[in-house]
């Protein structure tokens, strides 16, 4: 007789979780978030205080947690409330839409949902539990002067990857924006697809709008999960109008003496993204960031440089 015995334990990995709503009016948007950042704010300070209750010690204190008490004062769903470490939690608008945003977490309460409907809004996209990208759609609508559109769209694209733009700053090196410009009756001035790293996610929404607003655009988001790796983008490409200014790729030809050193910084130029180190160093020489500004191209490889490699800046394709 044979007997078979399997020890595993579950695996209940984080994901993140985006919920978007979306408000009668724009000002409506922004009071909306103001408030849930401000509710946040204060529960993430309340959390951290040494005299905070912990889960499992059987009592909470007489005075509700700021969660809970926004829960009671909005008859909201409270379940564990008082508990939830949501440090990283963040709300903000974008024109009619309000957005929450976790990039790492189990769950959110139901409470947030509820209180985007108790406002006067409405729940148009929840994104549950996601361990891709999120690939955001920004489509930028607005009534531009014929004989100057094409010319303030080629500038906003300009803009959009300016050295501190949100498209060079935020953008992850394997999945380049794209975007193209309306010609139909009904289409957006300029759509705009880019993939910003989770933790920036509300940084990327927030100068994406800043600049449409310059040029008097309105801006509506959609966003979604990236699909199996592939180009969520690529129904966007090539992108239109081309831009003007050169862009860079950055080469690495050898790891140096410290490969895990010049690994460690590969992944800070890559906004924190885990780096392979045996497989870097089968692919080698590669390409390891692509189309950045020159600016941004010399500081990489600069700091590259600093770490052992040898590097280099190649005009990107």
């Amino acid at each position: 007789m044979k007997i078979h015995v399997w020890n595993a334990f579950a695996s209940n990995n984080s994901g993140s979780y985006t919920i978007v709503g979306r408000f009668p009016s724009e000002e409506l948007a922004a009071q909306v978030a103001a408030e849930l950042s401000e509710v946040l704010a204060a529960h993430e300070q309340w959390f951290r205080s040494p005299t905070a209750p912990r889960s499992g010690e059987g009592s909470r204190r007489e005075t509700p947690s700021p969660l809970r008490a926004f829960a009671q004062v909005h008859s909201l769903t409270q379940g564990e409330s008082d508990w939830a470490d949501q440090g990283e939690l963040r709300a903000w608008s974008t024109g009619h839409q309000v957005f929450l945003h976790d990039p790492c977490t189990l769950s959110l309460p139901d409470s947030y949902e509820e209180f985007l409907r108790v406002r006067g809004g409405k729940v148009e996209t929840r994104i549950r539990h996601a361990h891709a990208d999120i690939v955001s759609l920004f489509e930028l609508r607005g009534t531009l002067p014929k004989k100057t559109k094409a010319e303030t769209v080629r500038a906003l694209v300009e803009e959009l990857h300016a050295d501190d733009g949100p498209l060079v700053t935020l953008a992850p090196f394997n999945l380049q924006p794209a975007w193209r410009e309306g010609s139909k009756p009904g289409e957006p001035v300029l759509t705009v697809g880019a993939v910003f790293h989770d933790r920036d996610l509300a940084t990327g929404f927030t100068a994406v709008e800043g600049l449409a607003r310059r040029h008097g655009l309105d801006v509506t988001v959609r966003v979604s999960e990236e699909q199996d790796s592939r180009d969520s983008l690529a129904w966007l490409r090539p992108s239109h109008p081309p831009l003007k200014r050169k862009m860079f790729d950055v080469w690495l030809l050898e790891a140096g003496y410290s490969p895990k050193e010049v690994a460690r910084r590969l992944g800070e130029l890559r906004h924190g993204r885990y780096v392979d180190v045996p497989g870097l160093l089968k692919a080698l020489p590669d390409t390891v960031l692509k189309r950045l500004t020159l600016s941004r191209a010399e500081q990489a490889v600069r700091f590259l440089r600093e770490g052992g490699a040898n590097a280099e800046l190649r005009p990107a394709e």
